[in-house]
C-alpha cells in the first residue's frame, strides 16, 4: 500500500477539480495507491497546513496573490517567497506548476524542484511524483524517513549517556569546540550503525568517494585531475600522512598518479576473459571473477604496488601506483596547492582512507632478505 497525502497550493479553484479527477482516477486503478490531499489557496494556508500535518509531496503555483502579476522582482513573487520557505523546513518532492516557468526562484536548485508547464495533466505529475516519493533519498532525508528517525534515537537514547551530564568528558571543553565534536560523534555514530548486520555489509562503490570535498584545502586521500587533452585527464591521489598537511609542516604535497585499469595487464586479462564469456557460471568465467576479486580486495600477487579503486559515474577509477610519485608546491597558509594545472575532484572516506595510506607506508617499508637455498634446506628438513 503506497500511503501519499499531497498538498496541492492553488489559488485557481478549478485546478482542485482536476486534481481530484487525477487522484480518483490513479486509485481506482491500482488499490494498492491510497492519494489524498488537500489544496490550499494561499502561503499562509500552505505554511499551515504544513506545521499541522505530514505531506509526502507538493504541487504548487507560483503566482498565488494578484499583487505577482505587477511585482518588478521574481524573488518577490508569492510562489517563490513560499517556495524558499518549504526547502528551508521540508525535504519533499515539490513540482512548480506555472505558467511563467522562467520566473522561478534561481536560489532553487531545478535538478530537485521540478518546473512544469500548466499544460502537463496533473495525472502524468501526480504520477511522477509517486515514482519520485518511493525514490530512496527522500525516503531517507524525509521528516519521517530514515536519517530523522535515527537522529531521534541518537538523541533521546544515545546522547544523554555521553553528553548530557555535567561530569561528561565534552564539557570542559570551549562552546564552538563541543558542537564539533559532537557533530563528529553522530557522523561516527552513523557509519558504525550502518557498517554491520549479522556481519560485515558489503559497501557499493559510490561508499568509497565523496564528490566534492567539502574541505577546500589540501587533504589526504584527495583526489586530483590534470587535463592532457580535451576531455582527457590524468588523476592523482594526495598521500602526504594528515598530520604533516594539519600542523603545517611540509612545503610540498605528495602525490601518487591513479593508472587506467588498461594499463595493468594482469587485470585486463581477466577481466576481457570474464566480459567474453558467454556463460557467467563456466569455470572459465569462475576463474577470472576470482582472480578480479582479488584485484578488488588488493589481495592479487601482482597487486602490491597498486590500490583498487572502483569506476563510479563521477570517477573513471583506476590503480593508486605507488611507483608513480610526483611532489607538487603546497601553501600551508592557504591549503593549495600552487599549480593550478590540478584540480581536486573529490575524496576517499574515512572507512576507506587508512588501508589506502597504510599500504602506501607498508609499501616503502619492505625490507626482505637473501633468498635460502632451496635444495639445502629440503636437505635439512
Amino acid at each position: 500500500m503506497r500511503d501519499i497525502n499531497f498538498l496541492l497550493i492553488d489559488d485557481e479553484p478549478e485546478q482542485e477539480a482536476i486534481f481530484k479527477e487525477a487522484i480518483d482516477e490513479i486509485n481506482a486503478e491500482n488499490t494498492s495507491n491510497n492519494l489524498t490531499y488537500k489544496a490550499v489557496k494561499t502561503p499562509e494556508e500552505a505554511m499551515i497546513e504544513l506545521y499541522k500535518n505530514y505531506f509526502q509531496a507538493i504541487i504548487m503555483d507560483l503566482k498565488l496573490t494578484n499583487d505577482d502579476n505587477i511585482s518588478t522582482d521574481d524573488e518577490q513573487i508569492s510562489g517563490n517567497i513560499l517556495l524558499n520557505q518549504i526547502i528551508q523546513k521540508e525535504i519533499i518532492p515539490i513540482v512548480v506548476r506555472t505558467g511563467f516557468p522562467s520566473k522561478v526562484s534561481d536560489n532553487i536548485n531545478k535538478s530537485i524542484v521540478k518546473v512544469l508547464s500548466k499544460d502537463k495533466p496533473l495525472y502524468d505529475v501526480i504520477k511522477e511524483l509517486i515514482e519520485k516519493y518511493s525514490d530512496s533519498v527522500f525516503k531517507i532525508f524525509g521528516s519521517r524517513g530514515e536519517i530523522n528517525n535515527n537522529i531521534k534515537e541518537l538523541f533521546w537514547e544515545v546522547m544523554p549517556i555521553y553528553f548530557a551530564n555535567g561530569d561528561n568528558d565534552i564539557s570542559p571543553l570551549p562552546r564552538d569546540k563541543q558542537e564539533t565534536v559532537i557533530i563528529r560523534y553522530i557522523s561516527s555514530w552513523f557509519s558504525n550503525k550502518y557498517m554491520f548486520d549479522e556481519k560485515y555489509i558489503d559497501v557499493e562503490p559510490i561508499e568509497m568517494y565523496m564528490f566534492p570535498n567539502p574541505i577546500k584545502q589540501v587533504c589526504t586521500c584527495d583526489i586530483y585531475k590534470k587535463a592532457v587533452s580535451e576531455d582527457n585527464y590524468e588523476y592523482f591521489i594526495v598521500l602526504t600522512p594528515s598530520c604533516d598537511l594539519a600542523n603545517k609542516k611540509v612545503d610540498e604535497v605528495i602525490l601518487c598518479k591513479i593508472k587506467k585499469y588498461d594499463e595493468i595487464q594482469s587485470f585486463v586479462d581477466p577481466l576481457n576473459r570474464y566480459n567474453n564469456a558467454s556463460n557467467k557460471d563456466s569455470l572459465r568465467a569462475k576463474k577470472a571473477k576470482d582472480s578480479l576479486s582479488k584485484w578488488f580486495r588488493n589481495s592479487h600477487p601482482d597487486s602490491m604496488r597498486y590500490h583498487f579503486l572502483p569506476k563510479v559515474n563521477k570517477f573513471t577509477g583506476g590503480f593508486v601506483d605507488f611507483r608513480s610519485i610526483i611532489s607538487l608546491e603546497y601553501d600551508k597558509n592557504s591549503g593549495d596547492i600552487l599549480n593550478e594545472e590540478y584540480s581536486k575532484v573529490g575524496v576517499i572516506t574515512e572507512s576507506f582512507k587508512r588501508d589506502i595510506v597504510s599500504r602506501f607506508s607498508s609499501y616503502y617499508h619492505r625490507q626482505g632478505q637473501p633468498e635460502f637455498n632451496c635444495d639445502s634446506i629440503l636437505k635439512n628438513l
